[in-house]
């Protein structure tokens, strides 16, 4: 994503998980009325050009709608490309995902404890941590401590390899086809979480059955 649009087009999609029309009316809750924004007009703040130029990027007056609207996203990231969309993501993400060497101290905690994590390609192991950050992102308060976050990610992880181990797989599929079927399995498990501020994922979590389930059933190529 080298543009502001294509970032502003990632954010909106896949990091909050809005349609334009949802985007739109969030940010003009922050603005005047006089200065309220077409959906056209957001529209094009989302349109690379087309022959390669530079397009003008969004006003100020957006940009500050939109912390305001979204106070967990990152302006440095949108504007100059800098780090991760949003402050959990920066918190807890390696910028190229979960890695077996380096990252976060955070991504190094859920390698150790689900080592066939580290199987992901780069694009499955980002998404990865993109879905962590969606699902942190739906408790209402924004605030999820990091053992919570490590169940969660348990869970997502459990998700994640459930079809396979249901399907009876005994085998380890080639490299490119886990990598196919990883990414396309988080970008579907993605557009089920719920939107920023939706969820109660931490008030409900004790009561679950993600944990029993995860222990009753166990997946995965290293259980």
């Amino acid at each position: 994503m080298d543009t502001v649009q294509e970032r502003l087009r990632y954010l909106r999609e896949t990091v909050l998980g809005l349609s334009l029309r949802e985007f739109r009316a969030a940010i003009n809750a922050r603005l005047d009325e006089a200065e309220a924004l077409s959906l056209g007009t957001v529209s094009n703040y989302e349109r690379p050009p087309d022959d390669g130029t530079r397009r003008a990027g969004p006003r100020a007056e957006f940009l500050a709608a939109l912390k305001h609207a979204f106070p967990q996203i990152r302006l440095d990231w949108v504007l100059f490309g800098e780090g991760q969309a949003t402050e959990v993501a920066e918190r807890l993400a390696a910028p190229d995902g979960l890695e077996r060497t380096g990252g976060s101290a955070f991504a190094s905690q859920v390698l150790e404890r689900h080592p066939d994590i580290g199987l992901l390609p780069p694009e499955g192991a980002a998404l990865f941590m993109a879905a962590l950050t969606r699902l942190a992102m739906g408790e209402r308060d924004g605030k999820l401590d990091e053992h919570l976050l490590l169940e969660l990610a348990g869970d997502l992880r459990w998700l994640l390899y459930l079809p396979a181990r249901l399907w009876g797989f005994e085998e380890e599929p080639s490299y490119d086809v886990f990598s196919d079927y990883a990414v396309a399995m988080l970008h579907a498990l993605m557009s089920l979480m719920p939107a920023p501020a939706r969820g109660d994922l931490a008030r409900d979590y004790a009561g679950s059955c993600g944990p029993e389930l995860r222990g009753a059933f166990p997946v995965g190529f290293a259980s």
